[in-house]
């Protein structure tokens, strides 16, 4: 990651010196633009060319036209080429030469155009670093004192001009001194905030939860993988440039302030709703930008099943053993006055009737102490094609009755993550309830199991399908609740531990109506994790 991000910001780098040297030669061109207006001027004829405008005006030509050249060579030369520290080198070194020749043509330092090497040489310290930076000073100081020499011996200037190249030497170096400690620092500021910047990056994308910034036109300005795996399921890698119309809906339509708001937000049908979490961020102006988090509600459902049934459990096997044992008592009792003599055959009916109420209320708390005795999921992979083989041998095996269990695989390997002891509990308790109510309608036990993939969001399911009448649908609702059955025998327990089994192992459990009038009832196989 290290050696990435160093690359990364070498080339980041390359890229703002070639810009900045892109602005300077701009700077050149105008600058020479101007030496051309003083020059041709004549009321400024005493500040410029006025030791030998011959030499001014041939210099300011070239050094005009070499400007307007380099000035617009970026844009047939590639910007790697420009950005090496030599190319820099070599413009610079041209420009001390060419202002230099303009300085002689003017009488020197007395001109005041040394000043604008002050700025060439502090441009020079930002752009380039080390002992190559320190030369171009140099090579400014050692001409400007060879122009002073040269027009000290033809008479143009006294012997205090060559304490005023001193003194603008000494500017040359420590300008050009400053400005690299400066670029320096600033060098170093910026590759800390450009590696906290990708440790940031690194981070957002390996977050479990989804992160993404959206403007007020719903544009996105970032959103992790996760993010895009959450809402996009079925095509995570597609590119995003908007969020989807109905969550840019809910956004907008939720008022925040300066707290967070929470609303959920799903987007396939029966898949497990999301937690989006908004936060707005003020950005330049009037203008706020928008914060979500995207939270799979699927492990908070999960651990919030694991504390319910933990306390559940817990008061269930405390009332259920409370239960127990008046009612061995009352068993007990029952079953030694049917042995007696002396009963007639009335009072021996309500004696059996007693018995067989103690048996199936013992078969309920029996049901509960295993509810609450049972583990947490262990949920491991699954091929299903392969599981449903073995478990209809082995329930068909089991079974009382001759029964017939149709599967129906789906074509290729099809893997879910699913303990399996609790999967064989589902699926034995929803094929004993199929084959039951298959026997009342048509008089054979007969179920049918199918498992395929979702079209849409591309999960797995798993459906188990009987024959008899299906279930009325003023009753649909209580299906799934606790200690609800329309058998007079049955504890109403099976399918609520179903369903509490399928959810323990990030599955859900739904009934519906079949084509062929019976009841289905459909697994939903939710993945792990959601990347």
């Amino acid at each position: 990651m290290e050696t990435s991000t160093e690359a990364a910001f070498e080339e980041q780098h390359s890229l703002q010196r070639s810009t900045m040297l892109r602005v300077y030669n701009y700077y050149r061109i105008l600058i020479s633009f101007l030496f051309m207006f003083l020059f041709i001027d004549k009321n400024f004829g005493e500040f410029v060319g006025a030791v030998n405008p011959d030499l001014f005006q041939q210099t300011i030509v070239i050094y005009l036209i070499a400007n307007i050249i380099i000035g617009f060579s970026p844009l047939v030369i590639s910007k790697d080429f420009t950005a090496r520290p030599s190319v820099s080198f070599v413009v610079l070194t041209l420009d001390i030469i060419g202002l230099s020749l303009l300085m002689a043509a003017s009488g020197g330092v007395a001109s005041g155009l040394g000043n604008f090497l002050i700025f060439t040489v502090a441009f020079a310290g930002g752009l380039i670093h080390g002992k190559i930076s320190t030369a171009l000073p140099a090579i400014a100081f050692i001409l400007t004192l060879y122009i002073e020499f040269y027009l000290f011996f033809l008479d143009q200037n006294e012997m205090q001009r060559f304490f005023q190249a001193g003194i603008l030497g000494i500017v040359y170096f420590v300008s050009n001194i400053f400005f690299q400690s400066l670029s320096r620092q600033l060098h170093r500021r910026e590759s800390e905030v450009f590696t906290l910047e990708q440790i940031n990056q690194i981070v957002v994308d390996q977050m479990r939860s989804g992160v993404a910034v959206v403007n007020k036109d719903g544009e996105l300005k970032l959103i992790n993988a996760s993010g895009k795996q959450m809402i996009y399921p079925q095509d995570p890698k597609a590119e995003m440039n908007a969020l989807p119309e109905d969550l840019m809906a809910k956004v907008d339509s939720t008022v925040t302030g300066n707290l967070k708001q929470t609303f959920t937000y799903s987007t396939v049908q029966d898949a497990p709703a999301l937690l989006v979490t908004l936060s707005k961020i003020r950005t330049s102006g009037a203008q706020q930008d928008s914060l979500l988090f995207f939270e799979d509600s699927t492990e908070i459902q999960r651990k919030a099943q694991q504390l319910k049934l933990a306390a559940l459990g817990r008061l269930s096997a405390s009332i259920a053993h409370e239960i127990r044992n008046p009612l061995g008592a009352i068993s007990h009792a029952a079953q030694l006055l049917s042995e007696s003599q002396d009963l007639d055959s009335g009072d021996k009916r309500l004696s059996d009737i007693i018995q067989n109420h103690c048996v199936r209320m013992n078969s309920v708390i029996e049901n509960v102490l295993q509810m609450s005795r049972r583990k947490t999921a262990e949920p491991k992979k699954i091929d299903l094609n392969d599981f449903l083989k073995d478990f209809v041998e082995e329930f068909s095996v089991g079974y009382s009755e001759h029964c017939q269990i149709d599967v129906t695989n789906y074509p290729g390997t099809i893997n879910v993550d699913f303990d399996p002891i609790h999967l064989s509990q589902v699926l034995g308790n929803l094929c004993q309830n199929g084959l039951r109510y298959s026997a009342k309608k048509t008089g054979s036990h007969k179920v049918s199991i199918v498992v395929g993939i979702e079209e849409l969001s591309g999960v797995a399911y798993l459906t188990v399908i009987d024959f008899g009448a299906g279930v009325p649908n003023d009753l649909v609702g209580n299906l799934f609740e606790p200690f609800y059955t329309t058998e007079t025998s049955g504890t109403g327990l099976g399918l609520y531990l179903s369903k509490e089994l399928c959810e323990a192992n990030n599955a859900k459990l739904s009934y519906s109506n079949s084509d062929v009038r019976g009841s289905c009832f459909h697994i939903t196989f939710f993945p792990s994790s959601r990347y």
